[in-house]
């Protein structure tokens, strides 16, 4: 009878059956994860969709797990080595999946402690090689920050926020968030700074140099960014 009730069907139309590799694979699992959440939470889930929603999840998880790879992390097609941004992606959405679908905690507990094996003794995390973003984000003054930013805040959503590892990284974040002079990159400062340390003055001037670089035309408002996404966008 609504807005609400044309939103709710197209979620339903959302859901897509996995395929392809990991980045593939989460393209369609994790909106599945997503619409499933939002419609369980809200009370408007029919059991012909949750059905269907529960299948394509449980296929997703199966899928993914086979990227794992031997001695921890995860990378596009399960061969090594391991990928530091993709594994905190999956980090994320088996945090997320884990609300509508059962998730083996060792799985995750294995990503995670990967994660912080491969931090530098500043608290930061090298770029990964091989990805499509490596090129254009040597461009950027400091490339670790992007890297770091969104693996700490990975672990902060994945309940690692007081592991000493997580803290150092976000001390380095918030020594070096003024480095982050591109859009994307501050947004992924921005992200894990109101994540773990929303009270934080490093949040506030964070959000608020983030809404300076914002191009107002009317009443639309937009980001440019001069380097590529994590997945090449």
């Amino acid at each position: 009878p609504g807005i609400i009730s044309q939103v709710v069907e197209g979620l339903e139309a959302l859901l897509r059956m996995p395929y392809g590799c990991f980045e593939q694979t989460s393209s369609t699992t994790y909106p599945n994860v997503l619409v499933m959440d939002y419609l369980k939470t809200t009370g408007q889930v029919s059991p012909e969709v949750q059905m269907k929603a529960e299948q394509y999840i449980n296929l997703g998880y199966q899928r993914l797990t086979t990227f794992e790879v031997s001695g921890g992390g995860f990378s596009l097609f399960g061969s090594p080595p391991a990928d530091r941004m993709l594994t905190a992606y999956g980090l994320m959405e088996f945090t997320d999946m884990a609300r509508v679908h059962p998730v083996d905690e060792d799985l995750v507990e294995r990503a995670a402690r990967w994660l912080l094996s491969e931090q530098e003794a500043d608290g930061s995390w090298e770029n990964d090689l091989g990805l499509v973003h490596e090129d254009s984000w040597r461009s950027l003054e400091n490339k670790r920050l992007p890297v770091t930013a969104y693996i700490v805040w990975a672990l902060t959503e994945a309940g690692y926020g007081d592991d000493p590892g997580t803290m150092a990284g976000l001390d380095y974040v918030r020594e070096s968030w003024t480095q982050a002079q591109d859009a994307y990159t501050l947004a992924l400062v921005a992200n894990v700074l109101a994540a773990a340390d929303p009270q934080g003055g490093a949040t506030g001037q964070a959000l608020n140099e983030l809404a300076g670089m914002a191009v107002v035309d009317g009443n639309v408002a937009y980001w440019e960014s001069d380097i590529s996404t994590f997945m090449g966008g």
